[in-house]
């Protein structure tokens, strides 16, 4: 759905003080108006849930109900990612820990919690409890360590992830891998996981996927990561090798795939740290986020990067090359937004998104409080706006993880701010 910028109401739906966990991930709406959305405990131990939030049939109060609870061990522990439904209207997520205890992965507070899972969550005939699935549990060496990001179906039913971690053999600047891009194909209710690609950082290759990827019509996988490429950026704690993050694509042939490495980020205005995935258009150009970058000018140093931030589109190869365009679509200033995330396009094109930061909405947060922007494309010319800027009072503050749209356009998301979590819906946004 798409139309004019009408005037924005940013609702919270619900609110966490922290005693059940963070939110974590993309909220996810059915058809029904019912948000799903992930709870995690985070760094302090493996627990989690997964929720629902019902709409009320009169009032502002909407009714919260814990469908399914994570507490480490085989069946999962540490949800981290966003929701996805199948036809059925069964949810689909993932565990950054849990699955193969026997490993050495996902380490929380000393205590081995296992190396992630992906789960299915059947909807129940009646009652409020889903059934979890664990459809794959990870092993901790070549098939990866810590699926993080949002699933994505292709239109045979196959899903598609990432684990940050996993793959490539550790090295001191990759201690527990570089990450990899997986398949999970099913077969008579059997899944089969496939890695498509195994990161191996440095120069020529990217590491620390964190995003969703994308699949195209012809089966193709894109996304970005936050390190490998080029090094351009200041090697710190949270960037281990230097280096600023590529965009790639994984090129399907027959069952086999062959990655290439379409953009290496350089930082300053050029951007780093491709952080937030990539959406695809009609005419397969690429759009996506750099975390840092853009305007070096202000005030956003954070992760050892300068600059707040940019969106970015890369277009294919014309005229028989190889190289894909890289064009600026916006480059943020603090006042609308920094530390942008994954992106979220309507059906004319236009893009949606969170910064988890911004320095125009005031309010008593620690560094800036966050916004919810829009950009829109007209006769050649892409023009921001800022939904809403968030003040830490009932919106709270640091909106995060991207967002998902229900059928009226009506945006749905989370944020994080010190202990306080909340799930917000956003009307009037032009979607």
């Amino acid at each position: 759905m798409s139309g004019p910028l009408a005037a924005q109401t940013l609702t919270t739906i619900q609110s966490w003080n922290g005693s059940t966990g963070y939110a974590f991930g993309r909220p996810y709406v059915n058809a029904k108006g019912v948000v799903y959305g992930v709870l995690s405990d985070g760094v302090n131990g493996p627990n989690g849930t997964i929720y629902s939030l019902t709409k009320p049939k009169s009032g502002t109060t909407w009714k919260p109900v814990t469908i399914s609870t994570f507490t480490g061990g085989a069946t999962g522990g540490y949800p981290l990612g966003g929701l996805i439904a199948d036809l059925k209207g069964n949810l689909y997520g993932t565990s950054f820990g849990g699955g193969n205890t026997s490993g050495v992965c996902g380490v929380v507070n000393g205590s081995i919690v296992g190396c992630g899972t992906v789960f299915e969550l059947v909807k129940p005939k009646t009652g409020t409890t889903w059934t979890r699935k664990v459809l794959y549990s990870f092993t901790g060496g070549k098939d990866g360590i810590g699926p993080v990001g949002d699933l994505v179906f292709d239109a045979a039913g196959a899903l598609y992830g990432v684990t940050e971690w996993g793959g490539c053999t550790p090295t001191l600047t990759y201690p527990n891998g570089c990450g990899t891009v997986f398949k999970l194909s099913v077969k008579k209710a059997k899944w089969t996981e496939t890695v498509l690609h195994d990161f191996q950082g440095g120069a020529n290759d990217g590491a620390y996927p964190s995003a969703p990827v994308a699949v195209d019509a012809s089966g193709n996988v894109f996304g970005g990561t936050l390190y490998g490429g080029l090094s351009n950026c200041n090697a710190t704690s949270g960037d281990p090798d230097g280096a600023c993050g590529t965009a790639f694509e994984l090129a399907k042939s027959g069952s086999t795939y062959s990655e290439s490495v379409l953009y290496k980020f350089a930082d300053g205005a050029d951007g780093s740290l491709a952080g937030g995935g990539v959406v695809i258009d009609a005419n397969g150009n690429l759009f996506g986020t750099t975390l840092q970058g853009g305007n070096t000018t202000v005030s956003c140093q954070q992760f050892g990067h300068s600059g707040c931030g940019t969106v970015f589109e890369l277009s294919p190869p014309t005229g028989g090359g190889t190289a894909w365009t890289k064009t600026a679509v916006h480059t943020f200033t603090g006042t609308d937004g920094a530390y942008p995330e994954i992106l979220l396009k309507d059906a004319a094109g236009n893009l949606f998104g969170t910064a988890s930061q911004n320095s125009g909405g005031g309010g008593g947060c620690a560094f800036y409080c966050g916004a919810v922007f829009a950009l829109k494309y007209s006769a050649g010319v892409w023009t921001e706006s800022t939904l809403h800027s968030f003040v830490n009072g009932s919106d709270n503050a640091g909106p995060q993880f991207g967002m998902t749209a229900d059928s009226a356009g009506t945006l749905y998301g989370v944020s994080l701010y010190n202990v306080t979590s909340t799930a917000f819906m956003l009307t009037g946004s032009g979607f």
